[in-house]
């Protein structure tokens, strides 16, 4: 197909090239030859410059053969590091972990799982099980003829793509995923975090009536759980630990991005209306200020035995207002979440789209990561990232130029 392709525009360049010369000479006047004069028996040819159209389409056509050479080069180079009676497992075996494990028809598809998976640096295929397993950081090695291997070329990527790429948690999936708690970073400041992600949705109304599970970091699911919430109430109430989460809605193709939170209640603040007064004792003939508990002017006025006061710890889960409305079918579409403090702010494909306060500050704790548990929607999950503090926007740039189907 490939050589095809070659011959066919070698055939038509030539063709063009013909063509104008063609048009070049009936466009020429028919020279008279005066055999007195000797004139006529040489003709002056006309500068190569004089045909704009001509040297136009040559350039043309060159460029085009050297654009055709690199996408030859670049879509065949994945067959070319195809290796055969081999294995890309990690390079300490007895610790190894995949970044995914998922059955494939071919080792091309294979390939583009890795591909499309910015964690993966290389892949595993079973011919006999059609099992395609990811792995970072892995190294080549001998098998049977029942293993083929691959590895994907190293490209050149800039400073901020380098930091970004270590927060990814998930680069690409379809199906259930659960990722371990433990290996997840708490934010550097408490309610500073971000997240995001590219969703494509497929099929919206697959498992239509209830709330589809996109991912959540939290309360955990049981093994073989299937979440069927058609009401929200009910859901949180078994699910009220989210320190994130993401729901597609039931009879909409709206996302809800839901957050749990804590707030003080009950707290005591001081014993005067109006605190921070100085005051003074004229018959002890000393000052103080009001609420002050040490230093020069401790008050040693105020009642009680010294105690801290009891406070009340209150937990909510919050989702933002109407929702994100209208997510689009068949196109991928970047989400981040940005949160500072108790203020949340949306962005779709790199624009702000929401900006929410939260009544509380989100808590953090090492969860579990939950993704596309039954029932969700037919969609795909690529670059779940989870980065402890609070970005720029030009940052989020960076976030979307990690994946490899960005434009």
């Amino acid at each position: 197909m490939v050589c095809n392709g070659f011959y066919f525009l070698w055939f038509f360049s030539i063709k063009i090239i013909v063509h104008t010369l063609k048009m070049s000479n009936n466009n020429s006047s028919a020279r008279e030859i005066n055999f007195t004069n000797r004139t006529g028996f040489y003709q002056k040819y006309n500068n190569i410059f004089s045909y704009p159209i001509m040297i136009s389409l040559i350039i043309f056509i060159g460029m085009a053969f050297i654009a055709y050479a690199f996408y030859v080069y670049y879509y065949s180079a994945a067959d070319n590091n195809i290796k055969t009676n081999s294995s890309y497992y990690g390079k300490d075996i007895t610790l190894y972990q995949p970044v995914f494990q998922e059955s494939a028809n071919t080792i091309t598809d294979c390939v583009e799982m890795c591909q499309n998976d910015v964690i993966c640096d290389g892949m595993t295929y079973n011919n006999k099980t059609q099992i395609c397993t990811g792995t970072k950081d892995g190294q080549l090695r001998n098998e049977t003829s029942d293993y083929s291997a691959w590895v994907k070329p190293i490209g050149v990527q800039t400073s901020a793509s380098k930091d970004f790429k270590k927060a990814v948690l998930v680069g690409y999936t379809k199906s259930f995923r659960v990722l371990d708690g433990a290996k997840i970073m708490n934010p550097f400041m408490l309610g500073n975090f971000c997240w995001s992600f590219n969703i494509t949705i497929y099929d919206f109304y697959k498992n239509y009536g209830s709330w589809r599970h996109i991912f959540h970091k939290g309360t955990p699911i049981t093994t073989g759980q299937i979440l069927s919430y058609q009401s929200w109430e009910n859901l949180i109430q078994d699910f009220p630990n989210q320190q994130i989460g993401i729901w597609l809605a039931p009879f909409t193709n709206n996302l809800r991005i839901a957050i749990t939170t804590t707030s003080l209640a009950n707290r005591t603040y001081g014993e005067y209306p109006d605190a921070f007064v100085k005051k003074c004792d004229t018959i002890a003939g000393n000052c103080f200020i009001t609420d002050m508990p040490s230093g020069k002017w401790t008050d040693t006025s105020r009642a009680g035995d010294g105690s801290i006061p009891k406070t009340q710890v209150s937990t909510n889960l919050e989702y933002l207002d109407q929702d994100l409305q209208n997510i689009p079918i068949n196109t991928q579409l970047n989400v981040t979440v940005n949160v500072y403090n108790n203020i949340v702010e949306v962005y779709f494909n790199g624009k702000i789209v929401k900006v929410y306060q939260l009544d509380g500050t989100p808590v953090s704790d090492k969860k579990n990561l939950y993704v596309l548990n039954e029932k969700t929607a037919n969609c795909e999950i690529s670059n779940l990232l989870f980065y402890p503090d609070v970005v720029k926007k030009a940052d989020i740039a960076s976030i979307i130029a990690l994946s490899p189907s960005s434009s």
